[in-house]
């Protein structure tokens, strides 16, 4: 309990007096003051058997706090107190505080010597009295205590959630540092095998073998491009656009020739909008690869895009698995697929459809996904000309919506 919470006694009517370890006043409210004509700036520090106990008893009370004793006021008058004290711990566990509650019994205490029975009865209700206003402060007491074991554990949540942002933040700009610097001996590694597949004079069995080095290259170049994305939309605030005018129509169709693979391409109406035609084309891919990857056998994807007032929209669609439902909700965060146990025959990383949700939101637009009736659907909305060019979110904040998807994300 501070100091500053001393302010709560105010509105208590008992006397109320707090000590510290070294029996000092560390505060008294206004009861006391009015009691003993002493403020509490002229009694803050001293010990009460310096000043407020008959001298008489001062040694054998030795506090002011004892359960009964007489206080002498400024004016010389002695009053009869009654008390009831609490100690309240510091953070360290040690006593912090000895808080006195008191009551002033002097007409009781005469009426008492004078009047057995009358005294008997006003006692009681003194004594009535004086646990009330103990309960009270041993109420304000808990409040405040519970009030510093709630900012304490403020204090402590906010600190272990900025060193695991910390912790996250290095973990993520080591991938990005380490996906950039591979890249080169990759790249070499590639060039080379090309460069021997061209030039021939490999039989059968070694042609095979460099081939399978190109596509191993190929494919670890495709999961460090997918890291270094990661890392620039987690770390970076989005991806960088550069937006211009692009015909989504003529780019659906660019990636679909991409793919070998059953898919069926419509455009309809006016599909021209301010875009970057790069990132745009990677979105599309991932999401396009990914139908493909999961779509159940001999079923085709279609590839839908259509004009929508000023947006335009893309629905890629397949049919597949059904997602579970606990998955359902994390499809668009990193590292994610609805079967964790099976592994991706492309080499991808589960980074697709979250780099893909965090390039479309960089451009103002919506990535969803739904099911029915057996068909999955991605559905990618992009205003015409975006109103501003907003960072990618955190992964918490892009949420599928719908039951089904294609398995394996």
């Amino acid at each position: 309990m501070a100091e500053l919470d001393f302010q709560a006694f105010e509105a208590i009517a008992a006397l109320v007096v707090v000590l510290d370890v070294d029996d000092r006043i560390v505060y008294w409210n206004q009861t006391c003051s009015d009691l003993t004509g002493y403020p509490l700036d002229e009694v803050r520090g001293r010990r009460p058997g310096e000043f407020l106990l008959v001298p008489a008893e001062a040694e054998p009370v030795r506090s002011v706090l004892a359960f009964a004793n007489q206080w002498l006021t400024k004016t010389g008058e002695r009053r009869w107190i009654a008390w009831s004290n609490r100690v309240t711990k510091g953070p360290d566990g040690q006593p912090r505080y000895l808080i006195g509650t008191g009551f002033d019994r002097t007409e009781s205490k005469q009426a008492d010597d004078e009047l057995g029975r009358i005294a008997g009865i006003a006692s009681d209700t003194t004594h009535d009295l004086r646990e009330a206003n103990q309960h009270m402060v041993s109420a304000t007491i808990r409040a405040q205590e519970l009030a510093e074991d709630a900012e304490a554990s403020k204090a402590r949540l906010t600190e272990s959630e900025r060193e695991l942002r910390e912790v996250a933040e290095f973990r993520e700009m080591f991938i990005g540092i380490v996906g950039h610097d591979l890249r080169n001996p990759l790249g070499s590694i590639e060039m080379t095998a090309t460069s021997l597949l061209r030039h021939g004079g490999l039989d059968e069995k070694a042609k095979k073998q460099v081939t399978r080095i190109i596509g191993s290259s190929k494919r670890m170049t495709r999961m460090i491009s997918q890291l270094l994305d990661l890392t620039r939309a987690r770390l970076g605030g989005g991806f960088p656009l550069e937006p211009k005018p692009t015909d989504l129509g003529e780019l659906c169709r660019n990636v679909v020739e991409e793919f070998e693979g059953p898919i069926h391409l419509e455009v309809e109406g006016d599909v021209t909008g301010t875009w970057d035609p790069d990132r745009l084309a990677e979105a599309l891919s991932n999401i396009t690869g990914n139908a493909l990857e999961h779509a159940a056998p001999g079923t085709t994807v279609a590839v839908k895009a259509h004009a929508d007032g000023p947006e335009v929209v893309v629905e890629i669609s397949n049919q597949g698995e059904p997602i579970p439902s606990d998955e359902l909700p994390f499809i668009f965060e990193p590292f994610r697929r609805a079967r964790q146990q099976e592994k991706s025959a492309t080499g991808n990383l589960g980074l697709g459809l979250y780099i893909a949700k965090q390039i479309v939101r960089s451009g103002c637009g919506t990535l969803v996904a739904y099911s029915a009736e057996g068909r999955t659907t991605f559905l990618l909305r992009l205003p015409r000309q975006a109103p501003f060019s907003r960072p990618a979110s955190r992964p918490a904040e892009g949420r599928a919506q719908g039951s089904h998807r294609p398995a394996g994300l």
